[in-house]
């Protein structure tokens, strides 16, 4: 190698060491203002909170009058599941003989936005808004006969909710689809 490619050699590495060092500054220059003059950004996101409550009239022998209120801060579907049972004077204890409808008690139900589903629960098929109730489930029930000695009939109303949106929350958990229209289609 002459004399003169070496001297051009040694000039271009020292011009590409330059160079990058010139690059390497300046993005730590770049990354060290990004750092110290970009403001935090807070996360605003803020869940949401799904409930619901029973809502009924009880005189000691007639339930009536039952809705579930949406007590959360969202839209939400409504479910629920009407438990009748013997329960024990005594002991409080849950008889296993069924009472069975229209023979130890009678019930009238309420709004035919009530769907039974093929699970057992009634869902109720339009979204209710956060603080607003369904229509009735129950109108009234009330015990016929004698019943079973020694026993009281227990009514409990045991609901639950799940958000509207996205509708596929529903889907998830229940098994149950959403309309076109909104409303809700019982499994």
């Amino acid at each position: 190698m002459s004399e003169t490619t070496k001297k051009r050699t040694v000039k271009y590495t020292v011009a590409i060491i330059c160079a990058v060092l010139v690059i390497a500054v300046a993005v730590g220059a770049t990354i060290a203002y990004i750092m110290a003059d970009t403001p935090p950004v807070e996360n605003t996101f803020e869940p949401v909170f799904v409930s619901c409550a029973v809502e009924e009239t009880f005189d000691g022998a007639v339930k009536s009058n039952v809705t579930v209120k949406n007590t959360g801060d969202i839209s939400a579907y409504i479910r629920a599941a009407v438990v009748v049972t013997w329960v024990s004077d005594n002991d409080g204890s849950v008889n296993s003989t069924a009472p069975v409808a229209e023979v130890d008690y009678s019930i009238s139900m309420g709004s035919s936005l009530w769907v039974k589903g093929s699970d057992g629960f009634y869902y109720y098929t339009a979204p209710i808004v956060a603080g607003a109730s369904t229509e009735e489930l129950i109108n009234t029930l009330t015990t016929v006969g004698d019943g079973l000695e020694g026993h009281s009939l227990s009514v409990q109303i045991l609901a639950s909710a799940i958000q509207a949106e996205p509708v596929e929350a529903v889907n998830m958990a229940w098994g149950a689809s959403v309309s076109a229209d909104g409303s809700l289609i019982s499994p």
